[in-house]
């Protein structure tokens, strides 16, 4: 199990000890990231109209706001991904399937090329008996 870190941060102007098993740099961002959403948030509800509980609560629900917002997006993000890994499985099958015909095609062509060279042959040796049977008789004594 990990080591629980403690640190102290400055959160609104106030000193605070806080613990976590997270890295003591990750906790100071925490802090610092509340910091400026807090002060972000102020600067635009009206500073002296409502009290600072007020303000606490309008500003945790920001938080939970951003949290939810990042959230939902991680979950698309995520069936973005699922989707792309299924898409990318459906394309290696495909592939594999095209590469499968794509030999099948080139023994084909091996076997037709074959055929054709034996069939060429043939059509020479045929042509070599036609004209042979064609000649004149004399024509092949004096050979």
């Amino acid at each position: 199990m990990n080591k629980k870190n403690g640190t102290t941060v400055l959160i609104g102007g106030k000193t605070y000890n806080i613990a976590g098993y997270e890295d003591v740099d990750y906790l100071q961002k925490i802090a610092t990231y509340i910091n400026q959403r807090s002060e972000e948030l102020k600067s635009g509800l009206g500073h002296n109209i409502i009290n600072d509980a007020e303000k606490n609560v309008l500003i945790q629900i920001n938080l939970a706001d951003d949290y939810l917002k990042l959230k939902a997006q991680q979950e698309l993000n995520s069936s973005d991904a699922d989707d792309r890994s299924k898409e990318m499985s459906q394309l290696k099958r495909d592939n594999v399937a095209m590469q499968t015909k794509l030999e099948a095609a080139e023994n084909q062509i091996k076997t037709l090329t074959h055929e054709n060279n034996e069939l060429q042959k043939k059509i020479i040796r045929l042509e070599t008996e036609l004209s042979l049977k064609q000649e004149p008789s004399g024509a092949r004594k004096g050979k």
